[in-house]
């Protein structure tokens, strides 16, 4: 979070993750998802540290399928496209973390806001915070081999 003050050192923050899945850095995710500046800092490692938290228990079982395979991490499964360094099940990693982080800071993003955009953020914002929800389930479900969606006969 960049505010001119000395709080630029967070956006350095890791936050480590269990090993296998990747650290998130709090600076990629601002970069990355576009918050405001004046967002605080502690709110936005908390809220990562829950979405990293939902996104591991629903990959447990993808996890252990590649663990089974003897890869150490997701980074050692070869999995393209990559960029900067990283594979696909990284970028999607990251990905769906992002998406359920900004979710949870949708609110306090809205609030932010003092213009006629966040007010209207405001309005839409259990709208927007359902998208990037289902934005980040599209993506575990990716991760495990499946389609967006899927029809079951009862």
């Amino acid at each position: 979070m960049f505010t001119g003050s000395s709080g630029a050192d967070y956006q350095t923050t890791e936050i480590t993750n269990d090993g296998f899945w990747p650290d998130i850095n709090a600076g990629d995710f601002e970069k990355r998802r576009g918050l405001p500046a004046a967002q605080d800092s502690e709110r936005i490692a908390i809220a990562l540290v829950n979405a990293m938290a939902e996104v591991n228990k629903q990959l447990e079982s993808l996890k252990a399928d590649y663990k089974l395979e003897e890869y150490a991490s997701a980074a050692d499964v070869p999995a393209s496209p990559s960029i900067l360094g990283k594979n696909r099940i990284v970028i999607q990693y990251e990905s769906a973390v992002f998406a359920r982080a900004k979710a949870d800071l949708l609110p306090d993003v809205a609030t932010l806001h003092q213009r006629k955009e966040g007010d209207h953020l405001a309005d839409r914002s259990e709208e927007v915070k359902n998208e990037f929800l289902a934005e980040s389930e599209r993506i575990i479900r990716n991760l495990c081999g499946m389609n967006r969606s899927t029809v079951t006969l009862l």
